[in-house]
């Protein structure tokens, strides 16, 4: 991410930025304040001018780049939660993998409202757990 901040042109984002107002006439105008903003952003990012290139596409990049960002950091905070119930003292030994592997299971879990005593075992995953748990 940090490559493609490095990669805006400050004096064409500027200048992009100074001629939406001359590019947008009333009626677009009016489409485009009703729009959600992500919406709005991929509409601009599509416009064409007359040799069929982008009209705005550091404007583009840089829409991307803001509305990628967390509106907070309640995910960061949520992957924390997972992480130290399941890295307790008596389980302080497992590896990134193995955790990562957990958290993964927990979360989809959690996202699907199953329990470790609701989830159903069929016979693939025994399968698959006979098959490859010794291999490394």
């Amino acid at each position: 991410m940090l490559q493609e901040i490095l990669a805006l042109d400050e004096n064409a984002l500027a200048l992009e930025w100074r001629t939406i107002p001359q590019e947008i006439d009333g009626i677009a105008r009016e489409r485009l304040q009703k729009m959600p903003v992500a919406e709005a952003w991929v509409e601009l990012s599509e416009m064409r001018n007359y040799n069929e290139e982008p009209m705005f596409p550091q404007l583009s990049k840089l829409a991307k780049l803001v509305l990628s960002l967390p509106h907070s950091n309640a995910d960061a905070e949520r992957c924390y939660s997972i992480v130290t119930d399941v890295k307790t003292t008596k389980r302080n030994r497992l590896g990134s993998e193995n955790l990562n592997a957990i958290a993964v299971v927990r979360t989809a879990f959690a996202h699907k409202n199953v329990s470790s005593s609701s989830f159903l075992v069929k016979q693939a995953h025994l399968d698959k757990f006979t098959n490859d748990i010794y291999k490394t």
